[in-house]
């Protein structure tokens, strides 16, 4: 099986939004995994139709959510203008993600193309990242590897007590699972990944 540990720097601002009330919008110091294999085969990075029904993306490749080793926040405020129908976000605070800031991720299966130096855009924001590091590597899952363990994404109905949460949202957990020996699980350039079966 084809891996890729992938590390990458914000050249510009962008957001994974947390809370969105009372005039502020938060943002999470993670982007998801949806972020990470959306902006590696740059779907919908520059059009996307706002009246099509939202459901689950699929992708030929798997990958942990882009947790944050280096992150950089700022509260900006804004205003959307004067016009009546400029939609939700008139005016508020937004917290943004900075240039800078460097996230580490690994994606497996069938991947695309990736090379230190390529950029692309995520978050919320489409915001340029260039890749700084990139790995890649013929992997062999196993019951074994170790390594520093990379955090994963799952439902939030998969929450057995033994995950350590990091995050939860109404569509998705980000958990940090203990490597046991009935875990499944694949080593890249030092860091372990389980393998969850969705």
């Amino acid at each position: 099986m084809n891996a890729a540990l992938i590390e990458f720097r914000l050249e510009s601002a962008t957001q994974n939004v947390r809370e969105f009330y009372a005039g502020r919008m938060g943002t999470h110091t993670f982007l998801t995994k949806e972020s990470v294999c959306s902006a590696l085969l740059c779907e919908e990075c520059l059009t996307r139709d706002r009246r099509a029904d939202f459901r689950p993306l699929a992708f030929p490749f798997q990958a942990t959510p882009a947790i944050g080793v280096d992150v950089h926040m700022e509260e900006v405020v804004y205003k959307a203008g004067d016009e009546v129908d400029v939609g939700l976000l008139r005016y508020g605070k937004q917290q943004l993600l900075m240039p800078g800031s460097c996230f580490r991720c690994v994606i497996w299966g069938d991947i695309p193309s990736v090379q230190t130096g390529q950029v692309i855009l995520i978050g919320k924001k489409r915001a340029a990242a260039e890749l700084t590091t990139c790995v890649v590597s013929d992997v062999v899952p196993n019951m074994t590897t170790g390594g520093t363990l990379l955090p994963v994404q799952v439902s939030p109905k998969r929450l057995p007590e033994v995950y350590a949460l990091l995050a939860i949202t109404a569509r998705y957990a980000i958990v940090r699972v203990p490597l046991s020996a009935d875990v499944k699980r694949f080593s890249i350039a030092g860091y372990a990944v389980p393998l969850l079966e969705e």
